[in-house]
């Protein structure tokens, strides 16, 4: 079975690399039709959406669709499947025409996200009665439409995506974000010295809730904890003026680690951190930040929502606190610290969790088994 790979995807991106990974972990061969474009813009919001940005971004686009066109058809002749990465909404289109080339193929999409919801709902960057609000709008909606199939990582997900943009709900699999295990492998469970470490890696952004954290961290100044942020981002300045204005004195920041070095920095914790924040896509999705704790065998400590509880079993395989809540994430943290068999407990059910549901192993599977229903309806 092949399948051609295809779009301007960020190729290191954890969502691409886990599913290639996967398919070809399960006997997949996988021939990656890719034109390096996201992976050149570390943040995506910002200065990236001013208009000489876009001008510059959208010239580099045109001729990066030149070169992906005469690849796919120089590669992909044998391809029974095309598969469209993360981010890869005007992607699609150009890959509908392609996959209709010779012999009709089957089109898969692997989004990650709206990209409507993320820079509309979720990151309030555009207003939803905007231009470009309407066009992203447009934008997911098409390349959901034209996609023969569709994997998302959460049900709740499904459902809104399905809903919000009037796509058959039978059009989508879940298909958990997972990890990438050759940098997040598991490490010995071992008892860590003082201080007690408490971990967040990731972007500034609404989703990641980390004024929670910060808040969290002031009422718990007093307590041999210390907090480490790693990352930066849409909502830095603001971040940091709470910290100020707390005069918040067990938190340190760091603006950004190398990737492969994440899961080192991981297992030097003694708790990691997922998502805090009230969005509606922050009770939809389970942030890859979540899943590379489990694989390393850290305890994680995330908000309750429907989305994790679609994996995870509070006090069993993680620590799930209330949304937007830091009183209980503080509550949360106090306990685990005091607590060395409960942190083992929930570390050791998170990694099983994750090898039987999350693994490239099992996501493999799964992707196979797709994969071979979509080319028995052909």
């Amino acid at each position: 079975m092949r399948v051609c790979y295809f779009g301007t995807y960020e190729q290191s991106y954890p969502r691409n690399k886990v599913v290639i990974d996967a398919m070809r972990m399960a006997g997949v061969e996988v021939l990656e039709c890719h034109h390096p474009l996201w992976e050149l813009i570390r943040h995506k919001t910002g200065p990236f959406l001013s208009p000489r940005s876009l001008l510059a971004f959208t010239l580099r686009f045109l001729k990066g669709y030149v070169k992906l066109i005469v690849t796919f058809l120089r590669r992909a002749g044998d391809a029974q499947l095309v598969m469209v990465g993360y981010i890869g909404q005007l992607d699609l289109v150009l890959a509908k025409l392609l996959s209709m080339v010779g012999k009709r193929r089957k089109l898969i999409f692997n989004p990650l996200v709206s990209l409507y919801d993320t820079l509309v709902d979720d990151r309030s960057l555009f207003s939803p009665d905007s231009l470009a609000a309407h066009f992203l709008f447009f934008l997911d909606r098409l390349a959901f439409r034209l996609a023969d199939r569709i994997i998302l990582d959460t049900d709740v997900h499904i459902d809104y995506i399905s809903e919000k943009f009037g796509i058959d709900r039978d059009k989508f699999e879940r298909v958990f974000i997972g990890a990438d295990e050759e940098v997040f492998s598991s490490r010995p469970w071992q008892k860590r010295l003082s201080p007690f470490v408490v971990l967040f890696v990731g972007k500034f952004i609404p989703l990641h809730g980390i004024p929670y954290i910060i808040t969290a961290a002031s009422m718990l100044e007093e307590e041999d904890i210390r907090f480490e942020i790693v990352g930066s981002g849409q909502l830095y300045d603001e971040i940091m003026e709470l910290y100020r204005r707390l005069a918040v004195k067990n938190i340190a920041f760091t603006d950004w680690i190398p990737y492969q070095q994440l899961a080192d920095k991981m297992a030097q914790a003694n708790l990691c951190l997922g998502i805090f924040g009230e969005s509606g896509k922050a009770r939809r999705v389970i942030p890859n930040k979540v899943f590379q704790g489990l694989a390393v065998g850290m305890p994680v400590i995330t908000g309750d929502s429907p989305a994790s509880r679609e994996l995870l079993t509070g006090g069993q395989s993680a620590a799930l606190v209330p949304m937007a809540n830091p009183e209980a994430l503080a509550g949360a943290i106090r306990t685990l610290k005091g607590d060395r068999a409960l942190r083992k407990k929930i570390a050791l059910g998170g990694q099983e969790i994750f090898r039987r549901r999350c693994s490239t192993e099992a996501l493999g599977k799964q992707l196979k088994a797709l994969c071979q229903r979509m080319l028995r309806r052909t």
